[in-house]
């Protein structure tokens, strides 16, 4: 009975001292999320977002809800996300697109890029790569700079319109080249490739998989790879840091991000459940199938570091360019 009662009481002294679980992050998530990707269906942040929820709702528990709300070059979703309600129960997708060119661009836009987001977690990227026509005269990267250099302007590259990713890139690259290709903005990325094939537009940059099945074919031709290394798929074909150029190596990153003022317990859920999720064998599987690469694991404060980082550089490069609602 004597050793009965010290060992009630040593284990209640245990209890005592183990900190208290929070209930919200004992209970969450207790019904369904949703995932807003303020994109149409069928576009590349569409599939990334439409994989992520499936697999980041199986290490969850519950359903992960996909919601387009595209327009407005993703401000509309990016709206819909930073007006919700901080619970964990509405997050969304983060591009280089929302939250780096699209406020550099617009300095009215109803939110801000950093203020009124949660950073959760970088979670993947795809390579851009600068395509010509088949026909364009120039078989590589040094010949395209000779060709350019007997007349840029004669030369024009189509982007999903202005102040778009493209756009940007067209800019570092008429800033790097010391050269003055034409910009000849599109409603989207398909129409532009749709007119590059055709053989009406010199050239475009842009994600890879807008452009990969027609290499074989020779109806377009890759110069250079904004990546870290050369793709497996493309080897002969250099990246921008090969060739001097290393400001055009941008890529297209997606994250997941929540409203302001998301609880630390919650965040940290999203936060793990998500890091497991991006070393899943099926999602790693269909992330290569459509051409992402899982980014790094990083925490939300790394995260929020790099959305920091990337918004300060392209707006100085945007507002220096002149690429504003009232510029180019």
């Amino acid at each position: 009975m004597k050793y009965a009662r010290r060992f009630a009481w040593t284990a209640a002294l245990a209890a005592l001292a183990m900190p208290f679980a929070s209930p919200a992050a004992a209970d969450y998530p207790d019904r369904p999320i949703t995932l807003v990707v303020p994109f149409e269906v069928g576009g590349p942040t569409d599939i990334l977002g439409r994989i992520i929820a499936d697999t980041l709702g199986k290490k969850l528990g519950q359903t992960v809800i996909v919601e387009n709300k595209g327009g407005a070059g993703g401000a509309i979703g990016s709206q819909l996300i930073a007006n919700s309600k901080p619970d964990g129960y509405t997050i969304g997708l983060a591009t280089i697109s929302t939250h780096v060119v699209n406020p550099s661009c617009n300095k009215r836009l109803p939110y801000d890029p950093i203020k009124s987001f949660t950073p959760v977690a970088l979670v993947g990227n795809m390579p851009n790569i600068l395509v010509v026509r088949q026909g364009f005269p120039a078989d590589n990267f040094q010949d395209f700079r000779k060709v350019l250099a007997n007349g840029s302007d004669k030369y024009n590259l189509g982007t999903a319109g202005p102040c778009s990713f493209g756009h940007v890139m067209l800019e570092h690259l008429n800033d790097q080249l010391r050269t003055n290709i034409v910009h000849v903005p599109y409603r989207g990325s398909g129409p532009a490739s749709t007119d590059l094939l055709a053989g009406s537009l010199d050239m475009m940059m842009d994600i890879y998989p807008l452009f990969a099945a027609h290499f074989a074919s020779g109806k377009l031709k890759p110069l250079a790879v904004a990546w870290s290394s050369r793709l497996p798929a493309l080897p002969d074909t250099p990246t921008f840091a090969e060739l001097g150029l290393p400001d055009m190596g941008t890529t297209s990153w997606y994250g997941v991000v929540a409203p302001a003022g998301l609880p630390a317990d919650r965040l940290q859920v999203l936060s793990a459940r998500i890091e497991e999720s991006l070393k899943d064998p099926k999602l790693l599987q269909r992330f290569a199938e459509a051409y992402i690469f899982p980014a790094p694991p990083q925490s939300p404060e790394q995260f929020k570091t790099f959305l920091a980082d990337q918004l300060k550089k392209e707006s100085a490069f945007i507002d220096a360019r002149q690429m504003g609602q009232n510029g180019k």
